[in-house]
């Protein structure tokens, strides 16, 4: 029977927190096994760092974890891509997954982006599976990101997760604060180190590059590197540039070329587009790995000549021998000459001269939301790109080179209206600025008067001195010690003064006038500043914007730096673009399905979003034919001069072509044919009109005086915080700006 005691110990338990053993506790939820080595030197050499990889298998399985993963297989398959075979670099199995998407790269600052496992990782983070990550040498083996961005990042999905961090020396939880604080420590630890190593291999390549030999980098066409030793590794130890006459020659061709061209390394290419490096012979295989060659298109015959090899070649002083690496001092006559001096000087002279801007780009500013779109219609977010001559937002992951089809081809109003309105609303800095603005504007009056203050005490200790000089020689020796005396320390006292240094004025009144109404109008003014200044306001700003779209709607989530997180729903109006309507694969399916023995109506039923017209011509294009004997759709209505006459009353008073298509029965295609074969002019008010925009957003207060302490602005040194979400209808008008 239950009693009031073993009721209050009840709601005591459930209220009660996890303990650390709790926390630290093993198995929970998946356990993600992240492999990850710094180099494809590493990858390809280290099978010690390969196998610890593996024994974190039996390390999980140890903790509790199950799965039919063994470590023997796990090290067999890590081998196998050791080996450079073709494998899938990620394998699960009940509750343990293996990911070695990133053996070989670098953890130097590379976001999500470029580390497929460390995105893979965040995305089954994020989504609550993961409870456990395995790692072979601690934080370090996550990230070295110097700018300390994405290690609390992690350490913050960590602890909202209650995620584990597990190594072979013991288990860290982020929800608990001390490990919070000594996996932060070692982060630092981390970068610290990686600075540290960059410093003095930096100090020992730039000994080396004084001395003229070579510290790596691609190597320009027409030279090879002469072995000269093996270090204990087995890596080679080369020496300084040896030119190699079968594409020294080759070098001659092209600057000759490139000089008769006026410059043009197009048109050299294609001069010279029989023209070929030879491949490398087989006793000097390394240096395929070392040229620059290897970055252009290897044929049997060798490898071809690109227009970017031209300019490289044009430019690259080491083809006549001079050497220089990073801040070192340039080496003239360090190696031999590949080229004639007088033949690179001419090539040299016409590849650094400025040409004339090209292509209407060229004169278009940045728009608004550039390098800040990501489409998330895909399996991993892609950047959007914005085309600024023409006023768009495309993303083109699945097209090239009129191949395949564009996931989203938008005008930029369409994204912009709706995020500039949504983003100005909430920043009203003037409540935050004024009390930083009213301090700096009084420390700089204070300055001011400091200074006036240091000019007059000079001046009065100066006349002072003065005076006292045309009293010394008086011949009374008790008023001459005094005197001296006093001048001694009017002397001490100017010396001092002079020393010590005057405040420097930085910022003026009328800076900060202009601030305060910058701030003030920002809102109102917005269209008036040049779109790469509001670029790069929004930057500040915004971390990014996710867009989530189909033909009816997108969905776009603004996440603030400040880590708040806000969605617009978008309305897309139809598409009036040819490129926009073009047809689905699933339309196509429809249509094919349905075009040889169904009606007008019933087809039209199925594909609601096409006209008619559109569908017939569509069907002709694919190819297609309807049965015979089907009924055909009636033939056109013919216009009787009283309709004429009322059309063209109504379309010439402006009377929009909706409610002409509702009166008269015919559809919008027939109506302006019949206003352009006789001339009805339509006023300007009427015409096609821009669609308007239109959108549901989140009530996101983003700065409020009550969330103090939460965010630092970097002017007001007040917070950020967001209420609850509450939707609303905006407007179908312009901006704010």
């Amino acid at each position: 029977m239950l009693t009031i005691d073993k009721i209050l110990a009840m709601q005591k338990d459930r209220k009660a927190k996890p303990t650390q053993e709790d926390l630290r506790k093993l198995p929970h939820k998946k356990a993600f096994i992240y492999g990850r080595v710094s180099s494809p030197g590493q990858v390809r050499d280290s099978k010690e760092s390969v196998r610890e990889i593996a024994k974190n298998v039996t390390l999980g399985k140890s903790d509790g974890y199950q799965s039919n993963i063994t470590a023997e297989e796990t090290e067999k398959w890590l081998f196998s891509i050791q080996q450079g075979s073709t494998v899938e670099r990620v394998i699960e199995d009940g509750e343990i997954i293996v990911d070695v998407q990133d053996l070989g790269i670098s953890a130097k600052g590379l976001a999500d982006e470029k580390r497929d496992g460390l995105a893979h990782l965040r995305r089954r983070l994020e989504s609550g599976e993961v409870g456990a990550v395995y790692v072979t040498e601690g934080v370090s083996r996550l990230s070295r990101d110097q700018d300390r961005i994405l290690p609390f990042q992690l350490l913050k999905s960590f602890r909202e997760q209650q995620c584990r961090l597990r190594t072979p020396d013991g288990i860290w939880n982020p929800a608990i604060e001390r490990d919070w604080e000594d996996l932060a420590e070692e982060f630092e630890d981390a970068i610290g180190e990686l600075k540290l190593f960059r410093k003095r291999m930096h100090r020992r390549k730039a000994q080396k590059a004084a001395r003229g030999e070579y510290v790596g980098g691609p190597m320009p066409a027409g030279f090879v590197l002469p072995v000269i030793g093996q270090k204990a590794n087995g890596r080679y130890e080369f020496g300084k540039f040896e030119p190699y006459p079968p594409h020294a020659e080759v070098d001659i061709k092209i600057l000759r070329e490139f000089v008769t061209q006026r410059g043009s390394a197009l048109k050299t290419a294609r001069v010279l587009a029989d023209v070929t490096f030879p491949n490398f012979p087989r006793e000097l295989s390394y240096m395929e790995s070392l040229s620059a060659l290897r970055m252009c298109p290897k044929t049997p015959s060798g490898y071809r000549i690109t227009p970017e090899l031209i300019r490289g070649l044009a430019t690259n002083l080491k083809l006549i021998g001079v050497w220089q690496w990073g801040d070192t001092e340039p080496i003239s006559n360090n190696h031999e000459p590949a080229v004639p001096e007088d033949l690179f000087l001419a090539a040299y002279e016409l590849a650094m001269r400025k040409g004339k801007p090209k292509g209407r780009a060229v004169y278009s500013e940045p728009l608004e939301y550039s390098g800040l779109l990501w489409c998330c219609n895909h399996p991993y977010p892609e950047p959007i790109s914005s085309h600024c001559s023409e006023g768009n937002y495309r993303c083109q992951r699945d097209y090239f080179r009129g191949q395949g089809q564009i996931c989203l081809d938008i005008a930029h109003r369409f994204i912009d209206e709706p995020l500039t309105t949504e983003i100005l609303r909430q920043l009203d800095f003037t409540p935050y600025a004024e009390e930083v603005l009213a301090k700096l504007e009084a420390e700089t009056t204070q300055d001011r008067v400091s200074q006036v203050d240091r000019t007059r005490q000079t001046a009065e200790l100066e006349r002072r001195l003065e005076n006292l000089k045309s009293y010394l020689g008086c011949g009374d020796r008790e008023r001459e010690e005094l005197y001296w005396a006093e001048y001694k320390k009017a002397t001490t006292q100017l010396e001092e003064l002079r020393v010590k240094p005057a405040p420097k004025i930085k910022v003026t009144i009328t800076d900060i006038q202009q601030v305060r109404d910058f701030l003030s109008e920002l809102p109102s003014k917005w269209q008036a500043y040049p779109r790469s200044m509001r670029n790069r306001l929004l930057e500040l700003l915004i971390e990014r914007v996710e867009l989530r779209h189909d033909r009816e709607k997108i969905e776009a989530k603004i996440i603030w730096k400040a880590g708040l997180q806000q969605s617009i729903i978008i309305s897309r109006p139809p598409a009036r673009g040819s490129r926009d309507k073009r047809w689905a694969d699933d339309e196509d399916n429809l249509l094919k399905m349905l075009w040889s023995s169904s009606s007008k109506g019933a087809i039209q039923g199925a594909i609601p979003n096409r006209s008619w017209k559109s569908i017939c011509c569509h069907a002709h294009y694919l190819k297609l034919r309807r049965v015979r004997g089907l009924p055909q759709p009636s033939p056109q209505r013919r216009w009787k001069p009283e309709e004429e006459t009322r059309a063209k009353t109504m379309y010439e008073a402006g009377v929009s072509l909706a409610d002409i298509v509702t009166e008269f029965g015919r559809n919008r295609t027939a109506i302006l044919n019949k206003a352009c074969k006789l001339g009805w002019h339509r006023p300007g008010a009427a015409k096609w009109q821009k669609a308007q925009v239109t959108w549901v957003t989140d009530d996101l207060k983003v700065l409020q005086s009550e969330s103090l302490g939460h965010w630092r602005h970097p002017l007001a040194h007040h917070g950020l915080s967001g209420l609850a979400p509450h939707h609303r209808q905006s407007p179908a008008s312009p901006s704010p700006a």
